[in-house]
């Protein structure tokens, strides 16, 4: 079986979604993000909207449930572009399971799921596969001053999760907040497979600052991965 790429006409990628005022390609960036089961989802947007209620946390929930395969990015390539390499890339790609080893510290001001690991412990290695075979893909068209990509965890230091706060915690609210979720019990299911991939425009009025207080987003196109041996 192969790959099943989706989405509408690839002409109407060459602009970024916006509101039809002619938005400066300065303020679009891309990502591409694995979206997990419906299950997961779900949990991990019902967390989004407790942390809130309670602490006052907002950027993690600006965001669709997801994890990150490659983060923000910008490119002066046109998306049709990105998207006939990912097509490419992807093709040999199967499906996978994904384990959810539960909440954990990722920095100071952050909060994760750990789907990095599976059952023993060890590396994900098709999801770790799936990283760098869209990174081979997307990187010759990112921007050299694009300063989320300088940053971002890649190749060896990539780790798979699914962001629960971020941001906005307050450092000294991690600990604690971390007890309030495991207290909670299971946050999704504990494994679920890994078959489903969309490449997103963001746009923002400043990501050199505060660029989550201004980010929109859409889904510019999609891809299942076949299932495989073990999903």
């Amino acid at each position: 079986m192969t790959v099943c790429s989706y989405g509408s006409d690839r002409s109407a990628h060459e602009v970024p979604p916006g509101d039809g005022s002619g938005v400066d390609a300065s303020r679009v960036r891309y990502g591409l993000y694995l979206r997990p089961d419906p299950a997961t989802c779900r949990a991990q947007a019902a967390m989004h909207d407790l942390l809130e209620r309670q602490y006052g946390l907002r950027v993690a929930g600006r965001f669709m449930p997801h994890a990150t395969v490659k983060g923000f990015f910008r490119s002066d390539a046109p998306p049709a572009e990105m998207v006939t390499r990912l097509d490419a890339a992807l093709e040999g790609q199967a499906a996978f399971p994904v384990t959810n080893r539960g909440p954990i510290r990722y920095g100071p001001t952050s909060i994760v799921l750990d789907v990095h690991h599976d059952e023993s412990g060890e590396r994900n290695e098709p999801f770790q596969a799936l990283h760098e075979a869209v990174l081979r893909a997307l990187l010759p068209l990112v921007r050299p001053d694009c300063g989320f990509t300088r940053i971002e965890g890649l190749g060896d230091r990539f780790h798979a999760h699914l962001t629960l706060a971020m941001a906005d915690l307050p450092p000294w609210l991690g600990e604690e907040m971390l007890a309030f979720i495991w207290d909670l019990g299971p946050v999704g299911p504990r494994r679920f497979t890994a078959d489903t991939l969309h490449l997103f425009a963001f746009r923002s009025d400043s990501w050199a600052g505060a660029w989550w207080e201004t980010m929109t987003w859409a889904p510019l196109h999609g891809w299942r991965l076949p299932p495989g041996n073990a999903s």
